[in-house]
């Protein structure tokens, strides 16, 4: 009788004393990602040709994301208040911020700036005047948001994996005349592996943290193929001023220009209303003359300027425009 209690009591010390072995979380993004969309890394992408191409940034803003799944949908749920699209818009914007290849500009939260405008003496006619426009407008949608959940029981140990995925599309749209030019979607997966002893009441819940990662990863995916796209269209920049035989330029060193650059002086082409698409088409520039940088100005991306010297027998005026 007294071995029976000594095994039982052995048995109850090895429960009490087990713990999870094994908890690893994993991220990651689809295995056939679209190898035309991965740029690399710095500040440069991979052209059509094979070769690599310099990146300057742009000017982008994020409209709010909706979603569009039935996750989070119910019957208490605001519909005024889209967590799920809000989250995915703030994840694209810090993403886009952290990349250090765009200039992400406000525009879901503008009533919360106009009031802090206001604060500071500034009418509103102020604060619309002072709004800078973007290259592009990116909007989109959470279109897949789910989970699964799966695992292996031994004789004494069960394995478990929690897998999380997302799905979002984004589109690009000219915010001159409404027009959709771009539009792609990105996938996401993260996973935790988890081994535990028989007996301690395995987890039953879902780690939510996972959804988080999935959209996270789904986003990440996106942020090659949105630079790529916006670096399809030349960069492009105006004639501060013309000093001697100096010019001051817009855009300088932390938008991706270096000193010893090349920049083309463009007499701009008409703009002609299309009969055929009702659309504004303009003429292709006409090249003029060529400058180079010898200096730079400012402390951000937003006062910033170059410092140019004329190469060429051109007298550049502030009607020039400036392309890279």
């Amino acid at each position: 009788m007294k071995k029976v209690f000594l095994l039982f009591g052995i048995m109850s010390l090895c429960v009490g004393c087990a713990t999870i072995d094994k908890r690893e979380v994993v991220q990651s993004i689809p295995e056939r990602a679209n190898p035309q969309a991965q740029s690399p890394q710095g500040a440069t992408r991979l052209g059509t040709d094979g070769s690599t191409a310099r990146v300057l940034k742009r000017k982008v803003a994020i409209a709010r994301f909706t979603n569009e799944t039935k996750y989070g949908a119910g019957l208490f749920t605001d519909n005024n208040y889209d967590r799920i699209g809000k989250q995915a818009s703030d994840i694209l914007a810090a993403e886009m911020t952290k990349s250090g290849k765009f200039i992400v500009l406000e525009r879901t939260d503008l009533n919360k700036l106009q009031a802090e405008s206001e604060l500071l003496g500034m009418t509103p006619e102020e604060f619309k005047k002072n709004l800078v426009g973007v290259d592009a407008l990116i909007m989109g949608s959470v279109v897949e948001y789910g989970r699964k959940d799966t695992g292996d029981v031994a004789l004494f140990s069960r394995s478990r994996k929690q897998v999380a995925h997302s799905k979002v599309n984004v589109r690009l749209v000219d915010p001159r005349a409404g027009h959709v030019f771009f539009s792609d979607d990105g996938s996401g997966e993260a996973s935790l592996d988890s081994q535990t002893i028989l007996g301690l009441g395995d987890r039953a819940t879902f780690d939510s943290t996972l959804n988080d990662k999935a959209l996270s990863a789904s986003i990440a995916n996106l942020l090659d193929k949105i630079l790529n796209k916006l670096s399809d269209k030349p960069w492009t920049s105006s004639i501060l001023a013309v000093e001697g035989d100096q010019v001051m330029i817009s855009g300088g060193e932390r938008q991706g220009l270096k000193m010893g650059d090349k920049l083309k002086v463009m007499i701009p082409g008409k703009v002609i209303k299309s009969p055929q698409t009702g659309f504004n088409i303009q003429l292709p520039h006409k090249q003029e003359g060529t400058l180079e940088i010898v200096g730079f100005f400012g402390n951000s991306e937003t006062n910033e300027g170059s410092i140019c010297k004329v190469i060429d027998d051109v007298s550049p005026t502030t009607n020039h425009i400036i392309q890279f």
